[in-house]
């Protein structure tokens, strides 16, 4: 297990949140901050870097009223996730526009859909990115697929998500008549996603490698990709084309992959549809993940696990099987993983479902902030009530060190 280096920096934290009333201290040039937002209805992160860039990695809505909804159900979840963003915009260089907005995969709990769409007055429905972008502006729009959205096939991409890939499309369109960028995820990429505000005095220290995306895996050499399945790429589902992406800060990394595959799967071509193994010899260890496919069945085999070796695990849930119990019981054996590390979770719908052994292994849920701190050197987590828009803190870590793993 990874020490945990406690310093006059913790000390100070602690302080901050003892004496004043414990709400996670504000963002300052220098700091990471990575905050994977809590709506109940699907994955959205949110990430301040070192100068004050933005990225946002998805913004789901699976519009499934069955799932409990955070804070509520008086907006729609685009709506919240974007509270939460201009709330954390507030003391950036830029607190009306979100620099980056990347969508690793066309699933609804990834990017929205027609599942209680609302209307708009530019020409699409408004759900998940779409509405989120009724709020802030997006200097550049990634995702796998521009321009042609025919991989593997224009059927495959647009059965993704039926029925809202053409908003999406009216969106795109729309928005870059207004000045949007929007730019293909380009594999084994440097950088693609670049600072902004001050890149001269990061730039010896931070990076984001674009990892795999399109059943396809960066080799580590230049621009190099090698396709990890063989035949017809049909016939896999759109989690395996899912984008994945390392942020390097000092000696701190952060994997982020989407819904990629782990090849735990008991159908068609399992092992084909495994992405996780050839994505952890590229990408090597890190300090924290957000968990593939937020925990499912096919995802965190072994391998993977052991070569990330993560100190923290996120998992962006919506589900009563996120995580499944198979899959957090692989991530809690020590036979599979020895060097374990901490869990968080965003919602607690798994918790009957996963028994009280097993929910024991994590932190208390909400919003969870990872901090890095100047330099990379060390971070921190924190745990936000996603039910308050306040955001008290209900749960602070103890400050670690990077790069020990």
């Amino acid at each position: 297990m990874k020490r945990i280096l406690l310093t006059m920096a913790a000390v100070a934290a602690f302080l901050q949140l003892s004496f004043a009333q414990e709400y996670l201290p504000k963002w300052q040039e220098g700091y990471m901050d990575i905050h994977t937002i809590a709506t109940g209805r699907g994955d959205a992160t949110f990430i301040v870097m070192p100068d004050g860039t933005t990225l946002m990695i998805d913004a789901g809505d699976n519009g499934k009223l069955k799932d409990p909804q955070h804070p509520d159900t008086t907006k729609r979840a685009g709506e919240w996730q974007a509270v939460y963003m201009k709330k954390v915009m507030e003391g950036l260089p830029d607190k009306n526009k979100v620099d980056y907005a990347m969508i690793t995969h066309f699933h609804d709990d990834h990017m929205g859909c027609v599942r209680q769409m609302l209307p708009g007055d530019n020409g699409y429905g408004l759900s998940g990115i779409t509405l989120v972008g009724e709020f802030v502006d997006f200097g550049t729009l990634i995702d796998r697929a521009y321009p042609d959205y025919d991989f593997p096939s224009k059927k495959k991409v647009d059965g993704a998500n039926k029925g809202f890939m053409p908003e999406y499309h009216k969106f795109v369109e729309y928005k870059q008549s207004k000045g949007m960028k929007v730019e293909k995820f380009q594999i084994g990429g440097l950088n693609q996603i670049q600072l902004q505000h001050n890149p001269k005095k990061y730039r010896k220290n931070f990076e984001i490698r674009n990892l795999a995306a399109n059943g396809e895996v960066w080799t580590g050499v230049g621009t190099e990709v090698v396709k990890q399945y063989k035949g017809d790429p049909t016939l896999f589902d759109e989690n395996v084309n899912s984008c994945a992406i390392r942020i390097t800060y000092g000696g701190f990394r952060y994997y982020n992959g989407g819904d990629l595959s782990g090849g735990n799967w008991p159908s068609y071509k399992s092992q084909e549809r495994d992405m996780e193994t050839g994505v952890a010899k590229v990408c090597g260890n890190v300090d924290v993940i957000k968990a593939n496919h937020h925990g499912y069945y096919d995802t965190c085999n072994g391998f993977f696990l052991n070569t990330l070796s993560p100190e923290v695990v996120i998992i962006d849930a919506r589900s009563n099987n996120h995580p499944v119990p198979s899959t957090m019981a692989r991530m809690t054996d020590p036979l599979v993983w020895p060097d374990q590390g901490e869990f968080y979770i965003t919602v607690d719908k798994a918790r009957e479902k996963l028994s009280e052994e097993l929910w024991s292994h994590f932190k208390p849920w909400g919003h969870i902030v990872v901090r890095v701190y100047e330099g990379g050197k060390e971070y921190q987590v924190f745990v936000l009530d996603p039910d308050n828009l306040d955001y008290p803190v209900k749960y602070v870590s103890e400050i670690k060190k990077a790069g020990v793993n």
